[in-house]
C-alpha cells in the first residue's frame, strides 16, 4: 500500500508545475504588519529524521536563517503574551522509495504557514485562536543520498520567502520596536 501511495504522489509530482506555492500577496503581507516576531516551530516524520532531518535541526536552521533576515524570533511565552499568538510553522514530510522503480528515493513536501489569531469581521465576537494568514509550500522528490542537503535547500527557500515578506511589510525587518 505505501508503495502505491509513493507512486501516485510521484506521478502526481510529475504534473506539478515547478517551483512551489505561496500564498504571498498584498493582503497576505498585510496580516505580517506589526506582528512584533514569530515563534517557531517544526513538525518532521520519521522518514525525514532517517534522512537527517529533525523538528530540531529544522528549527534551529529557520531561527538562523530568519535572525539573518532580523525578522525577531520569539520564545513560546512571547508568543502567548502577542495578542496575534505569531507562529511560524514548519511541516516537513517525507515518503521514502520502497519498491523496484522508486528504491532510492525520497518524496517530500515542506510547508512554512503563518498561525495567529483572527476575529471575524461580520461578528467581532467570534474569535479563532489559530488561523493561516501566510504561507509557502513545496514538494519534490530527492535521491536519499542527496536527502538532507535538497530537504535543508528546500526549508531554507521556504523560510527565505517568508522573511522576505516579513522585512518588506515591517520596513526592513525586526516588527514593533518596544
Amino acid at each position: 500500500m505505501k508503495r502505491y501511495a509513493l507512486m501516485a504522489m510521484v506521478l502526481g509530482l510529475i504534473c506539478l508545475p515547478a517551483g512551489s506555492a505561496a500564498q504571498d500577496t498584498v493582503w497576505n503581507r498585510y496580516t505580517l504588519e506589526d506582528l512584533g516576531g514569530v515563534f517557531v516551530s517544526a513538525q518532521t516524520g520519521a522518514a525525514c529524521a532517517g534522512a537527517g532531518v529533525t523538528d530540531e535541526s529544522v528549527r534551529v536552521q529557520a531561527e538562523a536563517t530568519l535572525a539573518a533576515s532580523e525578522v525577531e524570533l520569539l520564545t513560546q511565552g512571547e508568543m502567548l503574551r502577542n495578542p496575534g499568538l505569531p507562529e511560524l510553522r514548519i511541516i516537513l514530510e517525507c515518503a521514502p522509495g520502497d519498491g523496484v522503480a522508486v528504491t532510492g528515493a525520497l518524496a517530500w513536501s515542506v510547508a512554512v504557514r503563518v498561525h495567529q489569531s483572527t476575529q471575524m469581521t461580520r461578528d467581532n465576537q467570534i474569535t479563532l485562536s489559530e488561523a493561516v494568514t501566510w504561507f509557502a509550500t513545496g514538494v519534490g522528490v530527492a535521491a536519499i543520498v542527496d536527502a538532507q542537503a535538497v530537504l535543508e535547500a528546500a526549508v531554507t527557500a521556504r523560510v527565505e520567502e517568508f522573511a522576505t515578506a516579513y522585512t518588506e511589510t515591517n520596513g526592513g525587518g525586526g516588527g514593533n520596536p518596544g
